[in-house]
């Protein structure tokens, strides 16, 4: 017995074990599934996150350009997909889109409906309610009473009603309108701050450029200090100068590199200024300077200049739009309204007052009708209405005025602009026979200075000048590209400049 005990104990144990195991591996299982489906919504999440990045920002491109230098074109094609304030200029120009759609929907008539099943008391009495400005007091009907019950019945209400504004005097047409005008604005302000990205990734761009530029320059004067450094030390060494020379020449070394770390310095600036210009702040970018340290081909507009077709000019002119509508929309409030209203209701109580009531109040047990016409005239929101209009023209004058500041302001644009560029030209003109006379006068010099015939203080100021012709030699075609860049913008246009741009970086 001890032995069957013993052994149907062991049974019991083990079965307990199992159960036990049983239920472990449930839960080991579960937590597996559980960790599974985490990781695929994660990995689900991520995936949709990348490619909502993708259609922002075009990593697939940038990875492409990465280990070479960008072009000017692709920078500006970049800056226009990514830079935020163009971004959030598109999302404004799509909400006043959908603002013309809802003011669209002023003109929808109204249908209504009310369904009520509740349990009232019928205590009544007569007199009346003020319209209430919190809506506290329930609407209640039927014969007075002259005692209060706390005794409850089911009443119920039901009912649908149809209006419809059949004449506003043009009031809603005038706020269509505003909705239009607004969504023209924004268009406008779309090509107004596409034009604006451009032109600052442009500009951006050349700088850079212009930075490389000297770079090269001043490593190039480094070389010729050096030269001239070790030349100078030779003479003081052998006793042919003064010992004093060499003092000046390291002097005149050490200013060259401090030049050359100052442009290297202001190169890097240029290059993170870009970046952040293209929206993609933070990233390595590069620059080519071969396209632009070419004689670059200048066309001439065609045509008088307009400033009234800048799109900073057509912005302002919808802003002026926009206030003329208000002004209109506002004066179209002072207007009869003509409605058409309908309704059908149905009621029912159980109370027994003055009723037969229906399933003890449950279903309704009178039904009504009503249809016909309104008319509703503010008669004293004139004075209202006139002080507002007084306001929205005055805000026609400022933003007419804004206008006509902007005009003045484009045409003087468009006037530096091209100052600008026919002074660019007559310097590229002219920096290569300055060069060409300052490499003359730097080896003359030296040479005098080898053989006594001058001082080091004549050796140093041919350097210096030899400095200053490489350096402006070597951004006087990329101002000339920056120049065309600013009468494009000037014009409202960088069709023209962008044209040049994929000739001179297809090398035509």
């Amino acid at each position: 017995m001890q032995t069957e005990s013993l052994n149907v104990c062991k049974i019991r144990r083990l079965d307990c074990y199992r159960s036990n195991d049983s239920y472990h591996l449930l839960i080991q299982y579960s937590f597996a599934l559980i960790v599974m489906l985490v990781v695929a919504v994660c990995s689900c999440q991520s995936a949709c996150f990348a490619q909502q990045k993708n259609d922002v920002f075009p990593v697939a491109e940038l990875r492409a350009e990465m280990g070479r230098p960008y072009s000017l074109s692709f920078a500006i094609e970049t800056a226009l997909k990514n830079y935020p304030t163009l971004r959030r200029s598109r999302a404004v120009l799509n909400r006043s889109s959908s603002g013309v759609k809802l003011a669209k929907t002023a003109y929808l008539p109204s249908f209504d409906i009310l369904a009520q099943e509740l349990r009232t008391t019928t205590n009544n009495i007569a007199g009346s309610i003020f319209p209430q400005t919190l809506n506290v007091i329930p609407t209640q009907t039927g014969p007075a009473n002259d005692t209060s019950k706390m005794s409850s019945v089911f009443a119920n209400n039901y009912g649908m009603n149809f209006s419809w504004l059949v004449h506003d005097g043009g009031r809603r047409h005038a706020q269509v309108d505003v909705a239009r005008a607004k969504q023209a604005q924004d268009s406008a302000s779309v090509n107004y701050t596409a034009l604006d990205v451009a032109t600052a990734a442009g500009e951006t761009y050349l700088t850079a450029v212009a930075a490389r530029e000297r770079i090269k320059a001043e490593v190039a004067t480094v070389e010729r200090m050096q030269a001239y450094n070790l030349i100078v030390h030779t003479l003081v060494d052998k006793g042919l100068r003064p010992g004093v020379d060499t003092a000046r020449a390291d002097a005149d070394l050490s200013a060259s590199r401090i030049s050359l770390i100052d442009a290297q310095r202001e190169a890097e600036l240029a290059e993170v200024d870009l970046a952040e210009a293209m929206g993609i702040a933070g990233q390595n970018v590069s620059v080519d300077e071969a396209p632009w340290i070419r004689k670059a081909q200048v066309e001439s507009n065609a045509g008088a200049y307009r400033p009234e077709l800048h799109p900073l000019a057509i912005l302002k002119l919808d802003e002026v739009k926009v206030s003329q509508k208000e002004v209109v929309a506002t004066q179209r409030i002072y207007r009869p309204r003509l409605w058409l209203h309908s309704g059908i209701w149905s009621r029912g109580s159980g109370s027994r007052i003055d009723a037969h009531p229906v399933l003890d109040g449950l279903l309704p047990q009178n039904a009504n009708y009503i249809a016909g016409l309104s008319i509703d005239f503010p008669v004293l929101g004139y004075f209202a209405v006139k002080h507002q209009t007084e306001m929205m023209k005055q805000e026609v004058e400022a933003n007419t005025s804004a206008y006509d500041l902007v005009i003045q302001q484009l045409i003087q644009k468009n006037a530096r602009a091209k100052v600008f560029l026919n002074n660019a030209q007559r310097i590229a003109a002219e920096t290569p026979v300055m060069v060409k006379s300052a490499k003359e006068n730097e080896t003359k010099a030296l040479e005098r200075y080898r053989v006594g015939l001058s001082t080091i203080l004549e050796v140093a100021e041919a350097q210096r000048i030899l400095q200053d012709a490489v350096v402006r030699d070597s951004v006087a075609q990329v101002n000339i590209w920056r120049a065309i860049l600013a009468v494009s913008y000037a014009n409202g246009d960088l069709a023209p400049f962008l044209k040049s741009v994929t000739k001179a970086e297809a090398g035509k």
